[in-house]
């Protein structure tokens, strides 16, 4: 039976391979969501890792601190910050094998029972390479499912056009939307896009 992780947030637990979705539309609320989530796996010895591209790993640690007592996690090496650029373009380019490397060697990091990671999609990629990363997305779904694990990706309302939204629903069986942890009915599964009936491979474009 697979085990179940409190999030940090909204007080509620979800099995242990999860890949979530939330959508923001400003800071506060992208806050709300990201620091719990952080601040409850550095309490609880997770190997916790944020990628952001709206906010820095110096401001991170800022507002993360008022939450929980960073020196020792830091420290150790129990918490990881990195920009979407360097954490997802390491090759100089977006690579969807070297991400998924990545997550595996992170969910089987040395000293650690379990890893949650909050990331954000790179601001600097072209079409083309935002295209690959829905692909991603979708093969990450499955991926991580049998990994101790959790991935919340963090999407700003603000900067994601239509075709984006609709990839990134079809890409995250669980998304949080307006302060709701929902079952996402839009989710397929990484075959059926493959398949050509969803829009990694047909979009996004904008």
């Amino acid at each position: 039976m697979t085990p179940s992780v409190h999030l940090g947030f909204f007080d509620r637990s979800i099995p242990a391979g999860s890949h979530i979705c939330a959508f923001y539309s400003d800071s506060a609320t992208r806050d709300e969501i990201v620091m719990p989530f952080l601040a409850h796996g550095l309490r609880t010895g997770d190997k916790c890792i944020c990628v952001l591209a709206s906010l820095g790993p110096k401001e991170v640690l800022a507002r993360l601190s008022h939450h929980v007592d960073l020196d020792r996690s830091v420290e150790r090496g129990q918490l990881e910050l990195a920009t979407p650029a360097d954490a997802y373009l390491r090759t100089g380019k977006f690579d969807v094998d070297d991400m998924l490397k990545f997550w595996q060697e992170a969910a089987t990091a040395a000293d650690y029972g379990f890893a949650r990671a909050a990331g954000e999609m790179p601001r600097e990629l072209d079409a083309d390479s935002r295209r690959e990363f829905m692909r991603y997305e979708a093969r990450l779904t499955e991926f991580v499912a049998d990994l101790p694990e959790l991935i919340l990706c963090l999407y700003d309302l603000r900067l994601s056009g239509a075709e984006i939204l609709m990839d990134v629903l079809r890409t995250h069986p669980l998304a949080v939307v307006d302060g709701v942890l929902h079952d996402n009915p839009y989710h397929v599964s990484a075959d059926t896009l493959a398949g050509g009936t969803g829009a990694p491979d047909d979009g996004p474009t904008a």
